[in-house]
């Protein structure tokens, strides 16, 4: 009963999920390294070093690939770039020097919002 009490004083509510930066949630071999899980220490991006490294693409690749395309609605396209929007901002990502991009999409949450 003393973690179930304690689950719920930590959780704030009854039923929510386990914080997964806590490390007493996480899996033992995990435990180590919480501090790599835990969103409201992530910032920015750390600095540039040596074993940075990027994918050269080949002369021959080609310029497009033939793949599926996702609709997107114009709510789902305006959250979007307001996430990126605030993400560059932040230095939390970079903007990307690729010839491709990646889909994406949306699953509503269980209030019906992004």
């Amino acid at each position: 009963m003393e973690t179930k009490d304690k689950q719920e004083q930590d959780n704030g509510e009854i039923g929510k999920e386990p914080d997964k930066t806590n490390s007493e949630d996480l899996p033992n071999y995990i435990q180590p390294f919480t501090h790599l899980f835990n969103k409201k220490k992530f910032e920015k991006l750390p600095e540039r070093c040596e074993w940075d490294h990027e994918i050269n693409l080949m002369d021959e690749a080609p310029n497009e690939l033939n793949t599926k395309a996702y609709a997107m609605t114009l709510k789902e396209e305006e959250a979007l770039n307001q996430w990126l929007d605030k993400q560059l901002k932040t230095g939390l990502i970079v903007e990307s020097k690729s010839r491709y991009m990646a889909p994406c999409f949306y699953i509503l949450k269980k209030d019906s919002s992004l």
